[in-house]
């Protein structure tokens, strides 16, 4: 039975619906790329599939739009996969639940993928109608945006003929995104060394394992939300960890943090094993820092908290004290958060890198980052700077999702028949904006010669989180505008 077929726009979220039965987080997106090209045959569309997943379906002009140049529609059919801490689903397997109430669409204890899901489903609408006025489409539903970007980094732009790009990657109704930041993601491994407990100074007898975890943070998108400068939970407890190293002996036996370059850590955990004789001292440290960080973080993050647990030994290995310092330096140096504000736009991060996933192996340690910046040469600086940190800890760097930033064009016969039809639509004029998180626009407009692009879509809130909410009305608002923007394009 159909979960969303009492909502308006029915075909919209039909297809929602319809995309939303497979798991679809980033780099397992083979099954939804399935039934897009499935929804092209059953109509009788021409589709390509590349290598890696991409879906490109083109629909001919409807009458008298013949001879208006074709227009491209763009999502990505990636999610980020999140969900609340008791819940068992498998999102590798498992496609999430959807619900709704009166005035949201969300799913059971998980994301909602409505990022990017809702630009897919508003492309299949208008790909799956007879009575639609519009130029040519081509629908182009690229993968693992979340990740990289690399779909739209590896698709062919002789497949695309199109210089009209209507991006619905974006999610604040009523807000036209026409220009991004690049990005790039940044991936450090530093060797450590373990050693058996009774071979050091630590003997069984005289240590306990002290669990540290530092929760009840809000996280958020790391480009949208950076602004508002929430903290970090692995640069914070690295942070601690650090300052506490200076006092009292102690190693690391595990630490890690994140799970998605993208989202500002919410949570992250360590163990540590450390003298009988130094624990009520590391109690006591540990109940003044929690106050330390309420104080410093409580306006954004009220529920930030600080757990520990004394435990009887566990494991005969930890980290030898050189591995432990360089792990903890390789965090307590890094940059977290802003790094510079724009000169020329008031308000907008022109800089920022988030320290993203952290996590402690048997012989390395690995710690990501997203440095995202409009200015080439600012992200350049920072990528540079991470490889020196790294390098100083004898680690390695590598590179990934790369990619391009998005110039605002002054002139744009696609802003101007946007903005028209949000008047007509709503009474208004639209928020013009450049963001500070990158968008596949910059990669497409890298591309294609000429693109000219924009960015909108219906009002998402808490994307990335298992809090993710699809507003209902906005969907259709932002729908019927969509349908004014292509019957404007003769």
């Amino acid at each position: 039975m159909s979960i969303l077929s009492d909502l308006e726009p029915k075909k919209v979220f039909e297809f929602f619906e319809y995309i939303s039965s497979v798991p679809r987080g980033s780099g397992n997106t083979s099954k939804v790329s399935d039934l897009c090209v499935k929804f092209a045959s059953d109509r009788g569309l021409v589709c390509f599939r590349d290598k890696l997943n991409n879906v490109i379906i083109y629909k001919q002009a409807t009458l008298g739009y013949e001879n208006v140049p074709p227009v491209i529609i763009q999502g990505h059919m990636d999610m980020v996969c999140a969900k609340t801490a008791d819940c068992k689903k498998d999102m590798a397997k498992e496609p999430i639940d959807l619900m709704h109430d009166d005035k949201y669409v969300f799913a059971k204890d998980t994301t909602l993928g409505g990022d990017d899901g809702i630009a897919i489903a508003y492309a299949m609408a208008v790909l799956d109608s007879d009575d639609i006025k519009h130029p040519a489409i081509e629908a182009v539903f690229t993968i693992d945006e979340e990740v990289g970007m690399d779909g739209a980094a590896g698709i062919n732009p002789k497949l695309i003929s199109g210089r009209s790009l209507l991006n619905i990657d974006s999610e604040v109704e009523g807000v036209f995104t026409c220009g991004c930041a690049g990005g790039c993601r940044v991936n450090g491994t530093i060797p450590v060394k373990r050693t058996l407990i009774d071979n050091t100074e630590f003997t069984v007898n005289k240590f306990v394992n002290l669990d540290i975890e530092l929760c009840g943070l809000k996280g958020g998108h790391s480009g949208i939300e950076i602004d508002k400068q929430p903290a970090s939970a692995s640069y914070l407890l690295g942070r601690l960890l650090r300052e506490l190293s200076d006092l009292i002996d102690f190693r690391l036996i595990d630490f890690y943090g994140g799970e998605f370059d993208n989202v500002i850590c919410e949570k992250a955990k360590a163990s540590v094993a450390i003298r009988k004789n130094d624990v009520e001292f590391a109690k006591e440290f540990l109940s003044k820092y929690e106050k330390i960080l309420f104080d410093e973080y409580a306006y954004i993050n009220p529920d930030i908290t600080l757990k520990s647990t004394v435990k009887n030994f566990k494991t005969k290995e930890t980290l030898d004290k050189p591995s432990t310092i360089r792990v903890l330096n390789s965090v307590y140096l890094s940059t977290q958060g802003v790094i510079e504000m724009s000169q020329e736009l008031k308000g907008m991060v022109q800089t920022s890198q988030n320290l993203g996933v952290i996590k402690l192996e048997k012989e390395v340690f690995n710690i990501s980052f997203l440095v995202r910046s409009s200015v080439e040469s600012q992200k350049e600086t920072c990528i540079n700077r991470i490889k020196a940190l790294i390098k100083t800890l004898h680690g390695k760097v590598t590179l990934c999702g790369n990619y391009p930033g998005w110039k605002y064009k002054k002139d744009s016969p696609l802003r101007e028949a946007c903005i028209k039809a949000y008047k007509k639509c709503y009474g208004k004029k639209p928020v013009i904006d450049i963001i500070h998180a990158g968008l596949e626009c910059g990669l497409f407009v890298d591309k294609l010669e000429g693109l000219d692009a924009i960015s909108f879509g219906p009002n998402i809130l808490d994307i990335h989180t298992p809090n993710e909410r699809l507003d209902i009305a906005s969907v259709g608002r932002v729908w019927k505008m969509l349908l004014n923007i292509l019957e404007s394009m003769k």
